[in-house]
């Protein structure tokens, strides 16, 4: 698969950076650290100090794994067609986990200094602008993209899809984002759930239309 050096350095760098801050915060913890917030911004969840480690382990866990995955692929040599974007978007989901780590250590200290609701929303929503924008660039494969039975069983009516699936995704992501500015609670929550839908749906039903429109079964 055509890698970026520069992509694949920063990649690292963001988890190594994660487990650098946290360790040297460490002492300064205190002795239990938020670690989920519900619908209304507050938290319902604490963890020891230890579980600080939890956000970095799983952003180079994420990350190793959306390195190996391309290797067990059947399709893998579809990845050498789209290796930039690939990478592009691995770099974007380390540095979503690396805000989401800095989140959870400012609200050790801070408990009550932000709206964590709010700032996940505008976080994913971002993701989903990323995800858009390349998503026309993925080609067929079996791990990464919209995979419905139509789209796996036909590169014709995946390349379509995803076509059709990326702008909708971007201008969804873009509107979360915009959306985590003048909403809050439970509010925010519904509106994240409808767009879940809104992207979902369409892309799913398109697939299948596609595929039976092009004669393929």
């Amino acid at each position: 698969m055509k890698q970026s050096n520069k992509t694949e350095w920063a990649i690292w760098g963001v988890c190594a950076l994660s487990f650098a801050v946290t360790l040297a915060l460490l002492p300064l913890l205190p002795a239990r650290i938020p670690v989920h917030w519900n619908v209304d911004g507050q938290i319902d969840s604490w963890a020891a100090r230890p579980g600080a480690f939890f956000g970095p382990a799983m952003g180079l866990g994420l990350s190793l794994l959306m390195k190996f995955l391309p290797y067990i692929d059947p399709r893998r040599r579809s990845y050498e067609k789209f290796g930039r974007a690939y990478d592009a978007f691995r770099l974007a989901l380390a540095l979503f986990v690396l805000i989401l780590q800095g989140v959870t250590l400012y609200a050790a200290f801070y408990p009550d200094g932000l709206d964590v609701s709010r700032i996940i929303a505008a976080c994913v929503g971002a993701l989903l602008c990323v995800a858009g924008n390349y998503m026309p660039k993925f080609r067929h494969n079996y791990f990464c993209g919209i995979r419905t039975p139509w789209t796996l069983a036909s590169e014709t009516c995946w390349r379509r899809t995803h076509r059709f699936a990326g702008p909708l995704w971007f201008w969804g992501g873009l509107a979360l984002a915009a959306g985590s500015f003048f909403l809050s609670g439970r509010w925010l929550a519904a509106a994240t759930a409808a767009l879940g839908a809104v992207l979902v749906v369409p892309a799913y039903l398109y697939s299948y239309f596609i595929y039976k429109s092009s004669g393929e079964d």
